[in-house]
């Protein structure tokens, strides 16, 4: 079941990044879960620490829906939303049976206290404000409710950065909340931190190209403004190879700093 036809949030209409973020990963489903190998280890983490098996279960960013029907399985009745029109209708057509909806993280389509759960992974570092998003979560939310959530935090491709700036380029990642801005916001909305842990996930990649392909094809590198950034020439691609910091193997590593937060109503 899916509400694929509908219109998105007042929030979403008239916003161009966030109709940039919608159209990259729509574009990235079809094969967005063969690439997105990190992001399935970083979503176990995130799941394993879900309490339970019962119960209403909202899936705020579910993608493909693979995290949506993993949680199915358990034995939750499951919604899962999305930004991404093109992420709903593939996760829409790939398990018929279960619930999605495009929505904003930032503006929730649901009533108060609807919520058992709410589960979310590497999805709601897109959202400009985490105050709003903790305060959506908390509302719909379910008196004694549990919210799991993994969020991509700043400090994530600091050795891309660092090679981009020791080879001369402009930055080209985006200014994501910290780690202490999202525990902040989690104490300031209607719900009790149970759990924050930071945590460090590490991808390696043989050559640049391959690694700049992988943000690429996951929807990764779209950008939190309305200016995008110019492709790289050959010259800057080899000085970025040139600049990039290796493993003891010769890999070329790149790290997602993620937050690991359990709230509850």
């Amino acid at each position: 079941m899916s509400d694929v036809g509908q219109p998105l949030t007042a929030s979403l209409r008239g916003d161009a990044v966030l109709h940039n973020i919608a159209r990259q990963f729509s574009r990235a489903a079809p094969r967005y879960d063969n690439c997105a190998t990190i992001q399935h280890t970083i979503a176990t983490a995130g799941l394993n620490r879900v309490p339970g098996n019962i119960g209403t279960l909202l899936d705020i960013g579910c993608g493909t829906g693979r995290n949506t029907a993993n949680l199915a399985a358990r034995g939750f009745t499951v919604t899962g939303v999305d930004l991404a029109p093109g992420m709903v209708a593939y996760a829409s057509q790939r398990f018929a049976r279960l619930t999605f909806k495009i929505a904003d993280a930032q503006a929730l389509p649901f009533h108060h206290n609807t919520f058992d759960r709410v589960f979310s992974s590497m999805a709601l570092q897109w959202c400009a404000c985490p105050r709003q998003v903790i305060g959506e979560v908390a509302r719909v939310l379910a008196p004694q409710g549990i919210a799991c959530l993994t969020i991509m935090v700043s400090g994530s491709f600091a050795e891309l950065d660092a090679a981009r700036a020791a080879s001369g380029l402009a930055p080209a990642t985006n200014n994501m909340a910290s780690f202490a801005q999202w525990e902040e916001a989690s104490k300031q909305c209607n719900v009790r931190l149970i759990e924050s842990t930071a945590a460090l996930y590490i991808d390696t990649f043989t050559d640049i190209l391959e690694l700049l392909r992988s943000i690429k094809t996951v929807g990764a590198g779209t950008r939190l403004t309305s200016s995008p950034t110019p492709p790289l020439s050959r010259p800057a691609i080899a000085a970025l190879a040139d600049a990039y910091p290796r493993t003891a193997d010769g890999g070329l590593p790149l790290s997602y700093q993620v937050a690991h937060l359990i709230l509850e109503k």
